[in-house]
This record gives C-alpha cells, structure tokens and sequence, in this order.
C-alpha cells in the first residue's frame, strides 16, 4: 500500500503530492461533530418534548452519516418510545438490530483505514450492552401495545444473547450479564404467565447482580420474585436456598382487586465520550509532553486545536495520540418517592431504588477496552509518524531540496493535529440509571404523584399521572427524569 503511496508522491510536483497529503488526511480523518446534535437533542428531550425529539432525530438521518447509521436507528427508537409511538420505536430498533448484525461483517478495508486516520473511518458496530437493552425499550413497547408474546420473543433473545456473550468471553469483568436485564425480563415472563421462565430468570438476576460488571445489591422485590415464584412452582429446595441467602425473603400476595403498578424511569443521560489528548513535540532544544481532556462543547476546544496546529507546524517531530474518556451529564434528580391516594399494605408513599447504573456500567466496559484501543492508538501513530518521516524523504530526494522535505513534514505534521481523534460514538439517548418502584394499587383509575428528589432528598419537580390498574397482570409505567 505504502509503495503505491510513495510512487504517487514521485510522479507528481511537490506542491501536488503536498495537496494531495493534506486533502487525504485531514478530509480522511475527519467525521461528523455531532456534539452540537447532541446537546441540542438533549435540551428537547429534558422538555419532555418528545415529538420535537422524534422530528429533530429524523430530519438530522444526514448528520449521522452512513458510518453512524446503528446510532440514528437506536437514537430514533428511543425517542419514539418516549413519545408512546410503540409501532415506530420498534421498526427503528429492529432495524438497529439487523445493522448490528450487518456490521460483524464488515470489509477489513475500513479497518485499514482506522490505522491511518481515525477509528471513525469504521461503521460504528455498537456494544454488547447496547444490543441488549435494545430489548428493555421494545418489551416495553409490545407489552403496552399488548402483544405479550412479542415481549417473550425479546426475553428469549436475551437470554440468547447472554450465552453468546458468554461463550465467546474469557474475561474476567468483560459483559456477559445482567442483573436488570434478567430481573426485568423475570417480570416480563411472569406478566406473560412463563411462571417457570420468570423464576430462571429472576434466580439468574441475583447471581448477575452479585456478580455482574456493575455491583449493585439486589432489590428487595427481586428477591421477593425469585422467592413467591420458587415456592408457586413447588421447589421447596430452591425457596430454601434463596431464603437462606437472603433472609429478608418475604411471601407476598396481591391484596384481593389489587394489581401491581410497576415504575420504570430512565433517569438522566449516560455520560458522554471525550478526548484524553496526549501529545508530543521535539524541538530542536526541548521536548513538550502535554495531556489534555477535551469537552467538545467548551470554547477550550478551538483554543486546544489551534495550540495542536500551532505546535505541530513548528516542531520537528510531532505526535499526537487521543483516547475516549467518559464526563458524566450533570442531573439533579437522584430519585423519586410515589404518593398514592390509597393506603395498600405498604403504606400511601413508596420509594424508588436503583435498578441499574448504566453509568458505572459503560465506564466499566470502556475500561475494559482500554487496552486494546491503546495499542490500537499507539499503532496508529507510529504508523503516521513514519509514514510522515519516509514521505517527507521522497519529496526532498526527488526535489534535491530540504526545504520541501521539511514543508512535507509539517503538512504531515498538521494533519495528524487535526485528523488524530479518538471514537467518542455511542448510544446518547440511554439513560444515566434506571430506577424503579413496585407497589399494588385497587382495580380501576388511580392518582399517583411521583415526586423527584435531588440528592439533599429535596423535590425539584412533580408529575402527577392517573393510571388504569388491571389486577390480573403487571401493570408497567415508564418514564423518564432529568434536570
């Protein structure tokens, strides 16, 4: 490859083969800056304006790109999953799922071209969790839409995901479970009436959060499920065994014309990806070694990229390595209580807790990439660095001149400041947690009041909801916070 690339540099003047460099790499490597997106996304979904969010997802399809294709698809069936278009949010991520298949097949081609630019040169493949809590929204989707079976299909995919992640990892804290996924896929199982289905499901979610990449306690109704449910199928030695580990196992029935509400809300946004910047300049006297963590939206940025170009052009050798870091999204609600107007057996205020850390959980799947993208980093500079050092020796011997082997170098220079970024794609729209509130509530109409409560345990906000409870299933309500 590279000898074509000199050959080209020799059959041209030097003042076209420096175009030419300049052109390939800087228009090469860059991607779309979908950071303006993004926050202007995220200020209309914190209005609750969800049907301005669905526009604003689909009239920007070209600011993501065919490379970010997964992402417009995930971003679109999130937001009309808010905005209660069930039939809509499902065909996006359908259609999600399908490009996660298609993108394991990708040509090695785009690899290639990551060694030379930039990692945004490749589709954007997705994570594994991403792929799963695909099946969180459209459960949700088909249970609300009534289509009960369909909502089995997604738990059953889980599950099938879950042991494809498991036979292909041999690493220790690498994704290959989940305790909110199996908890809420047990609840999607029981509302269906796979009573035996729900109970694998709600035994596997307490060795998932025991054991799981994020370590959260299992939720008091978790081990009530997996406990009723133990005892509703007749294995005495099972409802034993989880007593045992969990003595504050409790049997529990539904008050006589009472149904269970269940709560779900998608809090906050999951932090988004920014550069951690190292670079290296030499000089004819002095080495510089600087490291630099990047907010997009900060005005520091183009102060950051004009200190890049400024210091690539005049040093003698540059070079410029950039890796993802997560920078959480501010958000003041930590929680929230539920005040009913009817005293059930619990009490008229419940609380909620958390069900998942979807923060904790993508930080900790970064981390444990972090080698491997390193290495890639690391490859792709020095790939740069020599590719600039043996180019720049073309020119000068083929020109007899040091002068534009030395302008070579600083165009190479130049453009690795500007095309070196690291990949900062992922599923925006997720939330940053997941808490939830389970309670029982009479048949019929009901005024809730949900309160949402900073971390003082102060309101900052209230919604009040009347909601239609069916006794014979669960009853779910999701929703979503952020301030």
């Amino acid at each position: 490859m590279l000898k074509g690339f000199f050959k080209t540099i020799k059959a041209h003047s030097p003042v076209t083969a420096l175009l030419f460099i300049s052109i390939m790499f800087i228009f090469g490597g860059c991607a779309s800056n979908m950071t303006s997106y993004y926050s202007d996304l995220r200020k209309v979904i914190d209005k609750q304006d969800y049907a301005a969010a669905a526009k604003l997802v689909d009239k920007s399809k070209s600011v993501y790109g065919d490379k970010n294709i997964l992402l417009y698809y995930l971003d679109y069936g999130t937001v009309q999953h808010f905005a209660r278009n069930f039939d809509q949010s499902s065909k996006s991520f359908e259609s999600a799922k399908n490009k996660f298949e298609e993108n394991y097949t990708k040509s090695i081609s785009a690899g290639a071209a990551s060694m030379v630019f930039n990692d945004t040169a490749l589709p954007y493949y997705g994570e594994d969790f991403e792929r799963v809590y695909i099946s969180v929204f459209e459960s949700l989707n088909y249970v609300l839409s009534g289509e009960d079976n369909e909502s089995v299909v997604e738990a059953r995919q889980t599950d099938s995901l879950f042991k494809t992640f498991g036979a292909q990892s041999n690493y220790k804290n690498f994704y290959k479970d989940d305790g909110f996924i199996r908890y809420f896929m047990g609840l999607i199982y029981e509302n269906a009436g796979y009573l035996n289905d729900a109970h694998i499901s709600y035994y596997a979610a307490l060795k998932a959060y025991k054991n799981g990449v994020v370590k959260i306690a299992p939720p008091q109704d978790l081990i009530n499920d997996a406990y009723n449910s133990a005892l509703a199928l007749g294995f005495s030695d099972r409802a034993a065994e989880i007593k045992s580990s969990y003595p504050q196992a409790v049997k529990k029935n539904a008050p006589k014309g009472y149904g269970e509400c269940i709560i779900i809300d998608y809090n906050g946004f999951i932090p988004k990806k920014i550069d951690n910047v190292i670079e290296f300049a030499f000089f004819d006297i002095w080495p510089y070694v600087s490291q630099t963590k990047i907010d997009d939206e900060a005005e520091a940025k183009e102060f950051q990229t004009a200190k890049s170009v400024t210091l690539s052009a005049f040093a003698k050798d540059y070079v410029k390595v950039a890796f993802p870091v997560y920078q959480d999204i501010p958000n003041e609600i930590k929680n929230f209580i539920v005040v009913t107007d009817v005293v059930a057996d619990d009490g008229r205020v419940k609380k909620s807790y958390m069900a998942q850390d979807m923060s904790a959980l993508a930080k900790k799947v970064l981390d444990d990439q972090k080698a491997k993208t390193y290495v890639k980093t690391l490859a792709r500079a020095a790939v740069k660095y020599v590719t600039g050092k043996a180019v720049s020796k073309v020119v000068q011997d083929s020109t007899s001149s040091e002068g534009w082997g030395a302008l070579t170098q600083i165009v190479f220079n130049v453009a690795n400041s500007l095309s070196e970024t690291a990949d900062k794609r992922g599923w925006n729209t997720l939330p940053a947690n997941i808490l939830m509130s389970r309670f029982y509530l009479p048949e019929g109409e009901n005024k809730i009041t949900i309160k949402f409560r900073n971390a003082d345990a102060e309101i900052v906000e209230e919604r009040e909801f009347v909601v239609n409870i069916n006794s014979e299933r669960k009853n779910f309500i999701y929703l979503r916070s952020g301030k």
